[in-house]
């Protein structure tokens, strides 16, 4: 009797261990799960309204928080819109300071497999063309992979981010103390890059040019905002600042471009 009392006890304690286990298990695999929900980046909860990490930017796109990248960190993600699923990257204007970390690190958090391909920047670089001139090239990076660039000195950089479907283009402007010894158009197109950075954010800003008769950059605002008081110091005096080197700044105030539409 007391044998079969033992093997029961036994049975008891045994099946009590498997369902322990069982849970942990299960518990272990949701928070895994969740864990791996939160590095996908999605843009969007389920009222459709941007997530955690996003900030609502113009047109009602998401757009993955800053504060949730690491320095010199591009974040490689897929954007979630009705129409489907597209590729993103995050900033597409990436400031390096060069006195620091000279490293850009490109994350892939999309779900294909990418390519990146990185050029000196003075020749526009096509989507789905390999023409311009390329520093260096990193293809097959697979999802939750990361690769490494390099920057070989102080100036202006594109890099395209292209998986079988798609492409996007994003610029690195690389700082250092010698900022201020490159040529004026070089820093222009340098400036264009940091200002363009703001089209999402500043309803007044309308167009950022460099490359022109005359040296430095045009910034083209609203003419809305032209007749508030100082207006033309009040945007020169933002985008100086924005600005962490010298170079000749422009202020115009013109209206929205149009399009005709054919019939």
């Amino acid at each position: 009797m007391k044998t079969k009392l033992l093997i029961i006890i036994g049975i008891v304690v045994m099946v009590g261990t498997i369902i322990l286990l069982a849970t942990n298990m299960m518990s272990d695999n949701a928070q895994q799960r969740e864990e791996k929900l939160d590095r996908s980046y999605h843009t969007t909860d389920s009222r459709g309204h941007c997530g955690e990490k996003y900030l609502e930017v113009g047109n009602g796109e998401c757009e993955l928080n800053p504060q949730f990248i690491e320095p010199n960190n591009v974040i490689i993600y897929d954007v979630y819109e009705k129409n489907g699923m597209r590729l993103s990257i995050a900033p597409h204007t990436l400031l390096v300071n060069m006195t620091g970390d000279d490293i850009v690190v490109f994350e892939n958090n999309a779900s294909n497999t990418v390519n990146i391909f990185v050029s000196d920047g003075a020749t526009p670089m096509p989507i789905f063309g390999n023409n311009a001139k390329k520093i260096q090239s990193f293809e097959g990076i697979k999802p939750s992979s990361q690769m490494m660039f390099e920057i070989n000195g102080t100036g202006y950089y594109q890099f395209l981010v292209q998986n079988s479907r798609e492409g996007e283009i994003g610029e690195i402007v690389a700082l250092s103390e010698n900022t201020n010894s490159l040529s004026v158009e070089l820093r222009a197109k340098m400036a264009q890059a940091i200002v363009s950075g703001d089209f999402r954010k500043d309803v007044g800003l309308l167009s950022v040019g460099s490359g022109s008769a005359e040296p430095g950059i045009t910034i083209g605002i609203h003419e809305k905002f032209e007749n508030e008081l100082n207006a033309e110091q009040f945007y020169y005096e933002k985008y100086k600042s924005m600005i962490p080197f010298d170079v000749p700044i422009r202020i115009e105030f013109h209206p929205p471009a149009t399009f005709a539409v054919g019939n």
